[in-house]
């Protein structure tokens, strides 16, 4: 058979579509590699929240003492100090290695937005994996100690898997490796466990008994793989890693419940989207689409005039006469969305004059779906295998390994304490906080998604891209509602509006219009700069400006000051890690985690007696007045420390120290 060739370029088909393969490839090598240094460069730079203190205290007991106990009452699951055990085992219980936990899984979720390929086209899933890698947000909490990325990184999983198991009709090496490291990491800490109960630690036999059993269950794992490629060539792995990445999910945070059933909710919507949109009312006049997808915000605008108007008068206030420090984002934002507009509006029109100009896509259908879950035996044995799996993931994590029975019990009561939370606290932002916030850190995002979605209504068979624009606006709406916010909660529909932002940069990239082209070519450089610039300032520069609204109650950089300050004079007296500490101060987080290796460090909370200590430390203008009575005669002020704000901290130094410093210097 002969070879097809391109008509404008005399090259045949095949070779067109090796070089560009190849240049995408290049492109999602560029992506990685721009993803990894935003997420793992200066990562000590910013010191820890008050909530990567207490993870860290988590962590640092299960480190030491091999215990960890879920508790509902004021923290979220377990996964998160497993994932880093894993880490500080390799590399030391510092800050860079928890942090390295992380971070890995912001760079993953980037990653995986390159397995979108099919779904959003080409340049659709470079400008997602793009988004996802420049979003201020994103960076920002990968650097974080805390649940929320690899809890959003589990979304994307659940997502991949699921449109994979209906693509693909044999499991891929990624499927099988994925596979293979989940197997292992469920059975290495039982492994570990059973090590310490029949042998002494650290001895010679522990270690030989540790690598035999460590032995057995990698042969059990690569036999477990075995079974699962032979079972229809492999094609389950798919199903039941979206069934494990669900288990994780709800093992790492209890708004797992919202995500999923969000998602539920958007492949209704666009099931039904679709079937009205095959009418005759809809199918044969485009206008009435466009009045159909126009009529619901204008008439939401109508019903909330007020609090319309009190958004615009907002964007006034921010965007005309903010502060110099952001005038010129603040204008780009402002051009960004009279361009999104213009391309709305000739994107519209063209639609209606040209109804027959989508890009095709290889969209999941829910025929698909059935078809790939199979029939009969097979369909018996695949939920029976998922619900195997998500159990067992379950029981795992929140039992601690099997070491704390009581913790199946809890994870249920936690949605009932949650419930109660998410209605009282952290409330102050009210229902349009979240639309303020995404205006002033990540507003390319919010602008590009919501016109991804506009022209995902209008192509009714871009399946793919309309779940992801329901997915996203849906969890926008939902925690919008929900009376508790923290702009780490962002990320949960940050994640698909990256998603549907890319697609409308496809789409209006891959028209034969050379306006929509070159609309596509101004907004992704508008969007670009803003999100990399804004990243930039958060993330090296305004870390701890609480003006900033990922920037919420986070420690202040002087705090480094004071723990440095802490060391010298631990030296100055010789004790070193050995120091007497007393924190009489009753906010004191993050400081038990810079404080872990210091023996005799107290945390009291509330003023108690110097007894000796080297250094002493207390609250500003609330314990002033006593510290000084009580610690007038042996310790001298040395300075204050802002820890975050409304919230400084005060260091007295034994007199003696402080004299040997002086003479020192």
């Amino acid at each position: 058979m002969g070879k097809v060739m391109s008509k404008t370029t005399g090259q045949t088909i095949d070779a067109v579509e090796s070089s560009n393969d190849l240049k995408w490839l290049i492109s999602c090598g560029v992506i990685t590699v721009l993803a990894v240094a935003l997420r793992f460069v200066h990562l000590g730079l910013k010191p820890f929240h008050h909530d990567e203190g207490v993870n860290g205290w988590f962590l640092t007991n299960l480190f030491r003492e091999g215990s960890y106990k879920y508790d509902p009452a004021n923290y979220h699951g377990p996964t998160l100090y497993y994932i880093s055990l894993a880490f500080v085992n390799l590399f030391g219980l510092e800050t860079l290695p928890v942090r390295w936990s992380v971070a890995i899984w912001g760079v993953l979720m980037v990653v995986f937005a390159f397995w979108l390929r099919r779904y959003i086209g080409d340049i659709g899933s470079l400008f997602a994996a793009l988004f996802l890698a420049l979003s201020p947000g994103m960076v920002y909490i990968s650097r974080y100690f805390i649940h929320e990325i690899f809890f959003v990184f589990l979304a994307l999983a659940v997502v991949v898997a699921i449109v994979q198991f209906i693509e693909r009709e044999k499991a891929g090496p990624f499927a099988i490796a994925w596979t293979a490291i989940i197997l292992l990491a469920c059975f290495i800490p039982s492994a570990s466990r059973i090590a310490e109960i029949a042998t002494e630690s650290g001895t010679i036999t522990h270690t030989i008994f540790w690598i035999f059993l460590f032995v057995v269950q990698a042969v059990f794992v690569f036999f477990a793989v075995r079974i699962l490629i032979a079972w229809r060539d492999g094609r389950p792995i798919y199903f039941l890693l979206a069934a494990s990445s669900v288990a994780l999910m709800f093992a790492t945070k209890e708004t797992g419940f919202i995500t999923l059933g969000t998602m539920l909710i958007a492949i209704g919507c666009v099931l039904f989207w679709e079937r009205i949109g095959r009418t005759n009312f809809f199918a044969d006049k485009p206008i009435n689409k466009l009045a159909a997808i126009a009529a619901l915000p204008i008439l939401a605008a109508i019903y909330r005039y007020e609090a319309v108007l009190d958004g615009i008068r907002w964007i006034g206030e921010e965007f005309v006469s903010g502060t110099e420090h952001d005038a010129t984002i603040r204008y780009l934002i402002l051009i960004l969305l009279v361009a999104t507009f213009a391309a709305l509006i000739s994107f519209g029109v063209r639609t209606i004059q040209i109804n027959k100009n989508e890009t095709v896509f290889s969209d999941p259908t829910w025929e698909k779906f059935h078809s790939a879950m199979g029939s009969g035996i097979d369909l018996l044995l695949i939920y029976l295998a998922a619900a195997v799996v998500f159990g067992f993931v379950w029981t795992l994590f929140f039992t601690s390994f099997f070491a704390y029975p009581k913790g199946i019990i809890r994870s249920i009561e936690a949605y009932a304490i949650w419930t109660k939370t998410g209605t009282k606290d952290h409330t102050q932002s009210g229902n349009f906080g979240y639309l303020k916030w995404m205006m002033e850190i990540d507003a390319p995002l919010l602008i590009m998604s919501a016109l991804g979605l506009v022209i995902a209504l209008f192509r009714t068979k871009h399946r793919f891209a309309l779940f992801a624009g329901m997915w996203a606006f849906g969890l926008f709406i939902a925690y919008s509602i929900i009376p508790y916010k923290t702009p780490w909660l962002m990320l949960s529909f940050t994640l698909p509006m990256c998603i549907v932002a890319g697609y409308a940069i496809n789409e209006l990239a891959t028209s034969k219009e050379l306006w929509s082209r070159a609309s596509a070519g101004i907004l992704a450089i508008l969007s670009c700069v803003i999100l990399a610039w804004q990243t930039y300032d958060l993330n090296f520069v305004n870390y701890d400006n609480e003006r900033l609204p990922y920037v919420y109650a986070h420690t202040d950089r002087e705090f480094l000051a004071m723990v440095a300050d802490i060391e010298r004079f631990a030296e100055v007296a010789g004790t070193s890690r050995e120091a007497k500490i007393q924190i009489v101060s009753p906010d004191y987080w993050p400081l038990v985690w810079y404080l872990r290796d210091y023996k005799n460090a107290a945390f009291h909370g509330r003023m108690a007696d110097a007894a000796n200590a080297e250094v002493i430390i207390t609250k500003k203008n609330q314990q002033d007045a006593e510290a000084t009575r009580r610690f007038g005669n042996d310790y001298e002020y040395h300075a204050s420390y802002k820890l975050r704000p409304g919230v400084e901290l005060v260091l007295f130094v034994r007199k003696d120290l402080a004299k040997a410093q002086e003479n020192a210097n």
